[in-house]
């Protein structure tokens, strides 16, 4: 029964303000989430998102954040029907904080990302902390970071930096290296030998075999015409 004189808390799922720093986070925002949403896109027990408001003290909307790429796991019918009723992520109806989640470095959340975010992730219970830095160090003073949470706080993944500049770690829980190349973020899978394809590439892809199937079809069709020519039909 309500409560005569209650009021309803409302949980936004937006702000109304522009995305910080969107202009040059967004594009390697979209490639990041893209990547990884099309890795799980057929594991309905792994939701992969990004810049959505998580709501983690109930009955205080002030108290939120919204991480640029998060992935969670195990994640159930009860968790996708709160998500879709509220069309945000109330922590206390999902029943936990994202296994992983990413940073992208810019001017205007660096400081954030490794200080206060950082300590909220951790009593959160997030499990692996990224930080992903285009520049190569700008803004968080090394291209990537991998933090991996340990009886409460977080302890840094080996990393690797290569001749060629590159620098990488692994991160167990998703089984992907996370590879940092001239400002670009890739995803390596060591099973299936390959890198996770961005949206762009996907369709890419999909557009280039489509385009040799018709071609293939087109080619079968033709030697048929000339197959019933030479037969005289």
């Amino acid at each position: 029964m309500a409560i005569k004189g209650a009021t309803e808390i409302v949980y936004p799922d937006e702000d109304g303000m522009p995305i910080p720093d969107g202009e040059y986070q967004s594009p390697l925002l979209v490639r990041v989430v893209g990547s990884l949403d099309i890795r799980y896109r057929n594991h309905p027990d792994i939701r992969v998102n990004g810049n959505v408001f998580i709501y983690y003290v109930k009955g205080d909307p002030n108290r939120r954040f919204a991480p640029d790429c998060f992935v969670l796991l195990d994640f159930t019918d009860e968790a996708m029907d709160s998500i879709r009723r509220h069309n945000t992520y109330l922590l206390w109806e999902v029943g936990k904080a994202p296994d992983f989640i990413l940073e992208i470095g810019s001017s205007s959340t660096a400081s954030r990302d490794m200080g206060s975010k950082r300590d909220l992730y951790a009593r959160l219970g997030v499990r692996e902390y990224w930080r992903y830095d285009e520049t190569g160090g700008d803004f968080y003073g090394e291209p990537l970071v991998g933090e991996r949470l340990v009886d409460g706080e977080y302890r840094r993944l080996d990393l690797h930096r290569d001749s060629d500049g590159r620098v990488r770690a692994h991160s167990d829980l998703l089984g992907l290296d996370l590879m940092w190349e001239e400002g670009e973020l890739r995803f390596w899978d060591s099973v299936a030998e390959n890198w996770l394809l961005s949206h762009e590439e996907a369709q890419a892809q999909a557009d280039d075999e489509r385009a040799r199937r018709l071609a293939a079809e087109a080619r079968v069709a033709e030697l048929e015409t000339e197959l019933r020519r030479l037969r005289g039909e």
